[in-house]
């Protein structure tokens, strides 16, 4: 992912810590597994921009992170 910009929605995950006894990463990925009703593989997937939530997730990631649609994924 070197030279691409990364969107807020990855920057979010990235500035969690990387290691506890109960990976920080690995539990945010699931409460938003959770809440979009996705598995934890398709969150990854929206992490690392292969895939990007339908309308009704990034709407709910918006009210959720607090963070306007328009600013998650672009």
């Amino acid at each position: 992912m070197q030279g691409v910009k990364k969107n807020r929605f990855r920057e979010i995950y990235d500035s969690l810590p990387a290691r506890q006894e109960v990976a920080p990463k690995s539990d945010w990925v699931n409460e938003i597994a959770e809440i979009t009703k996705s598995h934890p593989t398709t969150v990854r997937a929206w992490l690392y921009g292969a895939q990007k939530p339908d309308a009704l997730k990034t709407s709910i990631l918006s009210k959720h992170l607090g963070i306007p649609e328009d600013e998650l994924f672009s």
